[in-house]
C-alpha cells in the first residue's frame, strides 16, 4: 500500500450552508461502498434517515470510474492508497465546504502496515457561523501509549477550533484504558457525549463502543443506531443537531 499524495474531493455545493437543524449519518462502511448491495441498501436508507452530512470511515475512492457519493460534496483524508483506489475517512455534505484539513496519524499500525487519518473541515451554518466537523478513524493496533500519543495529537487541533463543533468517529476504544483515554480528551475540550438510541446496534469489541459522537455549541435533537443487516461490520447512526439560539 502506498502512503496517500492527494486529497480526493468535490466540492458542488459552495453556494449553499447548512439550515439550521440537520442531519448526519456515521458509519464506517467496511469498504463496501461501490458495490451492487451497498448502493442499493444506502439508497433505502437515506429514504427513511435523509442525511445532511455523511462522517464516514473506510470509504473506497476509485480513481478512474464513477464514485457513488458523487451527488454530495465530499473531501477524503486517504490513509492508504493502491493503483486502482484512494482509502480512508470521508466527510460528505450538502453544503459548502470553507475549509478542509486532512492529517495521517504519526504512527502506521503494527509498525509497518498503514496510517490512520482524520479530517477537519468547516461548513457554513444558517446563521453565518462556522460548524466544524472532525472524522476520524483511530488507530489500532499499537500500543495504549501510542493510542494516546495520536488522540493528544488530534486535542492539539480540535483545541484550535471555535465554535459549533461535532467529533465524531470510529475511534478503535475496545479496552477501558483507551475508553479513559478518549473521556479525558473530550472532558477537557469540554464536549458532550451525544445519547444513541437502540445503542446495542453500536459496533462493540470486547463490550465496548468503539463508535462515537461528541458535539459542543449546538443541541442534539435525536439519535438512533440502525441496524443494517451486515451491509457493513458497523451499524450506521443517525443524530439530528439545532444550532443553540
Amino acid at each position: 500500500m502506498l502512503t496517500p499524495k492527494k486529497i480526493p474531493h468535490s466540492h458542488k455545493h459552495q453556494h449553499k450552508g447548512l439550515a439550521c437543524q440537520f442531519s448526519l449519518l456515521l458509519w464506517n462502511i467496511h469498504k463496501e461502498n461501490q458495490k451492487q448491495h451497498f448502493k442499493k441498501h444506502f439508497t433505502a436508507l437515506l429514504q427513511k434517515y435523509p442525511s445532511d452530512i455523511l462522517l464516514f470511515q473506510e470509504v473506497k475512492h476509485p480513481k478512474k470510474a464513477a464514485f457513488f457519493f458523487e451527488k454530495y460534496s465530499y473531501s477524503l483524508a486517504a490513509n492508504m492508497e493502491t493503483g486502482q483506489n484512494s482509502f480512508g475517512v470521508m466527510t460528505a455534505a450538502l453544503c459548502s465546504f470553507d475549509s478542509v484539513s486532512p492529517a495521517l496519524s504519526t504512527k502506521k499500525e503494527l509498525g509497518f502496515m498503514s496510517h490512520k487519518s482524520f479530517l477537519i473541515s468547516q461548513h457554513r451554518l444558517c446563521d453565518g457561523s462556522m460548524l466544524s466537523l472532525v472524522n476520524i478513524h483511530a488507530i489500532n493496533f499499537v500500543s495504549s501509549k501510542s493510542f494516546e500519543h495520536e488522540i493528544q495529537r488530534l486535542k492539539t487541533e480540535v483545541a484550535k477550533l471555535d465554535g459549533a463543533l461535532i467529533l465524531a468517529g470510529d475511534f478503535n476504544t475496545w479496552n477501558k484504558q483507551r475508553q479513559r483515554v478518549l473521556q479525558t480528551f473530550t472532558e477537557e475540550l469540554h464536549l458532550s457525549k451525544l445519547n444513541v438510541e437502540d445503542s446495542h446496534h453500536v459496533k462493540k469489541i470486547f463490550t465496548q463502543s468503539i463508535d462515537h459522537i461528541y458535539y459542543k455549541g449546538l443541541k442534539a435533537l435525536s439519535a438512533t443506531a440502525i441496524d443494517t443487516q451486515h451491509i457493513s461490520d458497523h451499524n450506521p447512526i443517525h443524530a439530528l443537531f439545532e444550532l443553540e439560539k
